[in-house]
């Protein structure tokens, strides 16, 4: 089992790390890593080890050896789970998280956490409301971040299980982290 988790790891990370440094105009991710850098200058990887909220988040990216690309230059908006929602994960899940067979698992759930651009917390209101409250950002993966405001809310993701924007979002030099209440759910 394990050559096989390895062999579908490596181009899991491949194409984790391809679609991060291939996705988004260049110009525009200049624009918006220098916007961001204006907030900040510790990198997305560094900034995710500073919020006590997400020190799951940090220990499963650093235990699978995935900080690599949120050190890079390209911009990035991620809504990372805290630490509850790992915690509320079924019996075993997050210990395979934390191991290295857990690793692909961690990618997958990157893969869907990330959008291109840094989306600071102002802009994200401002477009919620010129859309009429729901708004799709380019996400890493094959599909897109769809975020709602419902209530007085933002909620990221489609479903009523989607996850809630909490009040914690933290600009970096190459990106915005926000923390959300849950897992972003699949569109599938």
């Amino acid at each position: 089992m394990r050559t096989t988790m390895r062999s579908t790891i490596v181009p899991l990370l491949g194409a984790l790390s391809l679609m991060l440094a291939g996705c988004g105009d260049p110009d525009e991710a200049g624009e918006t890593a220098q916007a961001a850098a204006r907030a900040g200058d510790s990198t997305l990887g560094a900034m995710i080890g500073t919020i006590d909220e997400l020190s799951i988040a940090s220990e499963v990216i650093g235990n699978a050896e995935l900080e690599d690309p949120f050190e890079g230059a390209g911009a990035y908006t991620i809504f990372l789970p805290r630490n509850e929602a790992f915690e509320e994960l079924p019996e075993g899940e997050l210990e395979l998280l934390r191991s290295e067979e857990g690793r692909d698992g961690v990618i997958a759930i990157l893969t869907t956490h990330i959008a291109v651009g840094a989306i600071a917390r102002e802009d994200l209101e401002t477009a919620l409301e010129v859309n009429g409250g729901s708004l799709e950002l380019e996400g890493v993966a094959e599909q897109p971040i769809l975020l709602r405001k419902v209530g007085g809310e933002i909620l990221v993701g489609a479903g009523d299980d989607a996850p809630h924007l909490t009040n914690i979002s933290k600009a970096a030099s190459n990106g915005v982290v926000y923390v959300i209440d849950g897992f972003i759910p699949s569109q599938d």
